[in-house]
């Protein structure tokens, strides 16, 4: 018996999926693809399993309405506020949400006909390869498409998009414009309002909490430091170049090290 029983409690686990576990049917096709009917003890594991999927659906149900907001039109809206926030999309695709920021889609266009959300802020994308249904990521000034790769969209700052690539291949264009650049691993870009053609920066080394910068303007430089610690940061010395690299630890560090090797002075705001 307890055999069936771990058979029964593997296959509800297998096969459950968020709002789409039909008990019955479940139990049916156990069934009838083992070949096993228990007339006894049936009923004692059919309820087990029912109580399995029913505290499935209960957890399911507490972690959407703590981390989502699903409006009566089937938009549902995730979002992190202090810290990053791991979300798994409907078609197992992964998102991390920067804080401050956030994803939304609609939930019955996105399982049914195209893969397709819509950012605020700054999201990292690690994306499962559908050949049939590309994924967008449409934000207010940037539109990335992918098949399936890794890359982060940060539109922190009012006037820029940038775009990393970490794994794969991706088509980055602005936002209404059909002009577009392809982005392979270790490549960024960026989106500048106005603009219609984005700017590729070049390949380099792009690392979770890492900085790499190769001759880069310094208002690049804080434009992109401060869209990731969410602060303001400013320097009257425009005309100075980077190249240095750093790990995303500590901002008053890295502060210090550019003013010292620039012989600057950045300022600071919260």
């Amino acid at each position: 018996m307890e055999k069936i029983e771990e058979k029964c409690l593997k296959f509800v686990l297998h096969y459950y999926q968020q709002g789409k576990l039909d008990t019955r049917k479940a139990l049916q096709k156990f069934r009838h693809s083992h070949g096993e009917v228990y007339s006894g003890s049936f009923v004692r594991w059919y309820w087990m399993v029912a109580g399995i999927a029913a505290m499935l659906c209960i957890v399911g149900g507490i972690r959407l309405l703590l981390h989502t907001d699903a409006d009566h039109k089937g938009w549902v809206k995730l979002v992190a506020e202090k810290s990053p926030v791991e979300y798994v999309l409907p078609d197992s695709s992964k998102v991390v949400i920067y804080p401050q920021s956030s994803v939304r889609y609609h939930l019955q266009g996105y399982l049914h006909h195209r893969r397709e959300v819509q950012l605020e802020g700054e999201v990292g994308f690690s994306v499962r390869h559908d050949s049939l249904r590309p994924f967008t990521v449409i934000g207010r000034l940037s539109e990335v498409r992918v098949l399936g790769t890794e890359f982060r969209v940060h539109e922190v700052s009012g006037d820029t998009a940038f775009v990393q690539v970490k794994t794969g291949k991706v088509r980055l264009s602005s936002v209404g414009h059909p002009d577009a650049v392809i982005l392979t691993a270790g490549m960024s870009a960026q989106v500048v309002k106005g603009q219609k053609h984005p700017q590729v920066n070049g390949k380099k080394k792009i690392e979770k909490g890492n900085f790499v910068f190769d001759n880069t303007p310094l208002p690049k430089v804080l434009e992109e430091l401060s869209a990731y610690f969410h602060v303001r940061l400013k320097c009257e010395n425009t005309s100075k170049r980077l190249t240095a690299s750093f790990k995303a630890q500590s901002l008053d560090e890295i502060i210090e090290i550019i003013e010292k090797v620039l012989k600057v002075k950045i300022e600071k705001q919260e």
